[in-house]
């Protein structure tokens, strides 16, 4: 199910479905774990990137392929019930949505530090790779600062610190190996000398949501030259920074950038109306 042929055929349902974002080809040859995924070239041909994927410099992205491929999404329902057996909490219960991607890696190349707003398991099918984790509570290597601007929607915030690589732990993924990416562990990948083959399961989680609706709270209170206290020193002010957020929810979220950002987009489209309508003003 995870042979190059059988993603590929998954991979050109996507293209046909018309969803580009769910397909992402990336040529990071010149790319290094300091840069940024958007500093990255963008290949629009799928059949020669697969075909010079060994000799290449690609990150191939297929999100969201239990929607394309009916035996992924049995592979996504499956993990996701065995992991709630071994989760010691109401796992299931928390979970408000969860995705299955595979990703393609060219030999060699390094793909970006960055983080991830949801929990993750990375699956090695085929190839080897060493993946680099940081603890999501460092505040050395990811400042609360850099939080809250992630969560206003700038997925490129957190910043490489290479004097800080120490505070880093390497796994070695191996075929049949797996690693658990807490929520918004900074990380960076490095490939093997072979084509890379990784399954990875993602879920937001309702604590998760909460959380983030503080940081999106504490980003808009510093835009006011207020200095907000990071969640967890004040349950009182975060369930209320919580709730006061969360009232800009999208009703019946669909997709992840409705579950996460849905008050920022929200919260914006106004005001940059009011903006350009003042702009306006102003001219006249």
């Amino acid at each position: 199910m995870f042979e190059i042929p059988e993603i590929v055929k998954t991979a050109r349902s996507i293209i046909e479905s018309g969803n580009a974002a769910d397909f992402l080809a990336l040529d990071l040859r010149k790319e290094s774990i300091s840069s940024k995924f958007t500093e990255a070239a963008q290949h629009d041909r799928l059949t020669e990137v697969i075909e010079r994927l060994g000799e290449g410099g690609s990150w191939i992205r297929l999100s969201r392929t239990q929607d394309y491929n009916g035996d992924y999404a049995r592979v996504l329902a499956k993990l996701i019930d065995e992991i709630g057996i071994y989760a010691d909490r109401p796992f299931r219960q928390e979970v408000t949505w969860a995705t299955l991607t595979v990703i393609l890696t060219s030999p060699g190349i390094s793909t970006p530090f960055h983080i991830d707003h949801e929990s993750n398991f990375l699956f090695q099918i085929q190839g080897e790779k060493d993946v680099c984790l940081f603890d999501p509570g460092d505040r050395e290597v990811l400042p609360e600062i850099e939080l809250e601007r992630f969560y206003a929607s700038s997925y490129n915030t957190p910043r490489y610190k290479p004097e800080l690589q120490s505070h880093g732990q390497i796994f070695k993924l191996t075929p049949g190996e797996a690693v658990h990416h807490p929520p918004v562990a900074p990380h960076w990948v490095k490939n093997g000398s072979n084509i890379s083959v990784s399954l990875s399961i993602s879920f937001c989680m309702r604590p998760l949501e909460q959380r983030a609706r503080i940081y999106q709270a504490n980003f808009m209170l510093r835009q006011l030259r207020l200095k907000p206290r990071p969640p967890g020193l004040s349950p009182r002010r975060d369930a209320l920074k919580a709730k006061l957020v969360s009232a800009l929810e999208m009703p019946n979220p669909k997709t992840f950038q409705d579950i996460v950002y849905s008050p920022m987009t929200r919260l914006k489209s106004p005001m940059q109306f009011l903006k350009k309508v003042s702009g306006h003003r102003g001219s006249a």
